[in-house]
């Protein structure tokens, strides 16, 4: 079993991205920003393809007629309509019935770890675990997948973008649900994130040409940030 990952996006233009970072340092910064972000996560996935260890897609929050360019490199599936949690849900179903197992991840982890997610996917490849989460350090998750249909609650109940959120999730799994955890990361919401995850950046043994852009995007908005 070979599992599906999907990379959630939305489209700059079309659907606000980044809109916390937008006070700081502008949308047009907090854009760009996103979409290196997102092809970081990207090329992290495409090698642990070229590796055998997933099938990656974007799963693309606007409607498929209006995807556009920059979603073209990797096959995309539609995040459906309604809250997060209802379009992660159809995602995961989705990619459970398609491959047998599913990750999702977000775009907030530029520093994304391939060790991290190939370690998910020989967890639900193997069967040592049927849940797989990789919690953030502001209470949400980085990264979520399985084996196994989960109930609706499980994608409905979590407070989204709250400390709340990773606790919500897990309490809403049934109990005989066998969870394997995965490093917790920091995501990259606010501008107090920037010092952070531009260290974890820096700390990449060898950075994609992607993450490299994020760090050096870091670098200046950082600089100017201290002036």
């Amino acid at each position: 079993m070979t599992p599906g990952l999907a990379l959630f996006v939305k489209t700059p233009g079309r659907s606000p991205v980044k809109s916390r970072l937008w006070p700081a340092i502008g949308r047009e910064a907090a854009e760009a920003l996103y979409l290196d972000c997102a092809e970081a996560g990207a090329e992290v996935a495409r090698a642990l393809q070229r590796a055998g260890a997933l099938h990656a897609y974007w799963a693309v929050a606007e409607a498929e007629e209006d995807a556009p360019p920059v979603w073209r490199e990797l096959p995309r599936l539609p995040q459906g309509e309604g809250g997060l949690g209802e379009r992660m849900a159809a995602v995961y179903d989705a990619l459970l019935a398609r491959h047998g197992a599913a990750l999702l991840v977000g775009t907030d982890v530029p520093h994304l770890p391939p060790d991290a997610v190939a370690d998910a996917c020989d967890a639900l490849s193997s069967g040592r675990a049927d849940v797989v989460l990789g919690p953030s350090d502001d209470g949400g998750f980085w990264l979520v997948g399985g084996t196994t249909a989960l109930p609706h609650s499980a994608w409905t109940a979590p407070r989204y973008s709250t400390p709340h959120a990773r606790a919500d999730f897990i309490a809403a799994l049934p109990t005989d649900v066998r969870m394997h955890l995965l490093p917790t990361l920091r995501d990259l919401d606010e501008a107090d994130d920037f010092a952070p995850v531009h260290a974890a950046l820096a700390a990449l043994p060898a950075p994609t040409p992607a993450q490299a852009r994020v760090l050096r995007r870091l670098d200046a908005l950082l600089a100017t940030m201290s002036r």
